[in-house]
């Protein structure tokens, strides 16, 4: 039941929409009221999480470093190819701070919904099953085991893997981002030097090398964010298919276009006129 006692009850059947009390008053089979339930609301807002400014502090320290590493990829001759290659590598820095707070967000919804899961098993086979027998108490007992369950625990998978996913990410973009950063910080210095030599001919000549060195580093650090982002696809592909048996579960075919599969319950299993008809305390006898 929905309200407490000496007010007319409401029954509302799972698989409805209703307005959605924010408690619940259970009751045993003489209609005594056991224990209320506090429901939290299943959009409740996670924990704010604070950008510590890693990447803003990386670009920050990085855009001087690349100033002095393009100005001696201008004057060493190589520096079109080695500008672009430049823009490619550092256009792909990202902020690793956007796939932990994705991270932990998932990791949030996924035991909100373990924690619904074993909310609605363990108050079915405390509260309505040792107390209550019938055509409905039946129903609800089959939409608990087969159902309910069944998709809480496919969503539950699909937050785990949606986690791992923001996990792995969070940590190729960490690492990358600092490959980038360490790139050009071991670089600066050596090309900054050579290009102050390079009005000598030797110095130019270990200039043109130099650069061609970095230039390469460069296409490395190019291939790695590819391999990143090849990495992130597959991770992508294997939550989409757990998202495909959830579809499969819920949805008439797996297809939402069908609507959600139907409890198959008459609307007078909410009719009080009709209530014994459907809910037998477990100590009576079916009429």
């Amino acid at each position: 039941m929905s309200t407490p006692p000496g007010e007319p009850g409401a029954l509302f059947v799972p698989g409805r929409s209703a307005p959605g009390p924010q408690k619940l008053y259970i009751t045993d089979s003489s209609g005594n009221v056991r224990r209320a339930v506090h429901v939290a609301p299943a959009d409740g807002a996670a924990a704010a999480r604070t950008d510590p400014g890693f990447f803003r502090n990386l670009v920050k320290g990085l855009n001087p470093l690349r100033q002095q590493t393009r100005t001696a990829m201008a004057m060493s001759g190589l520096g079109g190819a080695a500008l672009a290659l430049d823009v490619a590598a550092t256009l792909n820095l990202g902020n690793p701070f956007l796939f932990y707070d994705r991270r932990e967000l998932w990791k949030e919804m996924g035991s909100r919904l373990e924690s619904g899961r074993s909310d609605i098993w363990f108050s079915y086979f405390q509260d309505v099953s040792p107390n209550w027998k019938g055509h409905a108490a039946d129903l609800l007992g089959r939409r608990v085991r087969f159902n309910t369950t069944v998709l809480y625990e496919k969503l539950h998978g699909v937050t785990g893997e949606m986690s791992g996913a923001m996990h792995n990410q969070f940590k190729e973009v960490l690492e990358y981002d600092l490959s980038v950063f360490g790139l050009y910080a071991a670089s600066a210095p050596i090309l900054r030097t050579l290009a102050a030599m390079s009005a000598h001919p030797a110095g130019r000549v270990a200039l043109i090398s130099q650069v061609g060195v970095f230039a390469s580093a460069l296409g490395n650090l190019v291939k790695q964010f590819a391999d990143i982002y090849m990495a992130c696809e597959g991770d992508l592909n294997k939550v989409e298919q757990k998202l495909n048996d959830v579809r499969a579960a819920f949805f008439e075919e797996g297809d939402p276009a069908r609507g959600r599969r139907d409890l198959t319950l008459t609307p007078a299993v909410a009719d009080r006129a009709h209530i014994h008809d459907y809910w037998q305390p477990a100590s009576e006898e079916p009429r």
